[in-house]
């Protein structure tokens, strides 16, 4: 296994960020996280994340697309994998953005399990059996 994991949680919702941001940690993770699109594109500069959780209704600018256009202009974040974290249940966007290879899992909120969201977490930053259970 490897040392720490950085993880980078993108959601204007306070209680939601802080509480993923909590979570994470005792998971011994390192967590970036980003309350606005710039504060996000601002880490991404800086950090490859070995993973992006993702709100889709980011309210200011150029919301959650921009952070997915910024990510795949740089071969350096390009296979990041990302994860969408949203209230937005909407099947066929879902399939359409799964589709595109660019996002790797669309979850929503209301149906979120931690426990769920744990092992798919770790299923993309540890893939060879990472003996976290």
């Amino acid at each position: 296994m490897s040392d720490h994991h950085i993880i980078l949680i993108v959601d204007d919702d306070k209680l939601i960020l802080n509480t993923l941001k909590q979570q994470f940690e005792s998971w011994s993770m390192d967590v970036l996280p980003a309350a606005t699109p710039q504060a996000a594109k601002e880490y991404l500069a800086k950090a490859t994340p070995d993973l992006v959780i993702l709100d889709l209704l980011l309210t200011e600018s150029d919301g959650s697309a921009g952070i997915l256009d910024f990510m795949q202009s740089d071969a350096r974040l390009a296979k990041v994998p990302v994860i969408v974290l949203t209230n937005l249940d909407k099947p066929e966007l879902k399939e359409m953005l799964l589709s595109r290879g660019v996002i790797k899992e669309y979850l929503t909120k209301g149906s979120l399990d931690l426990d769920e969201l744990h092992r798919k977490v770790w299923s993309y930053v540890e893939p060879a059996g990472h003996g976290q259970a």
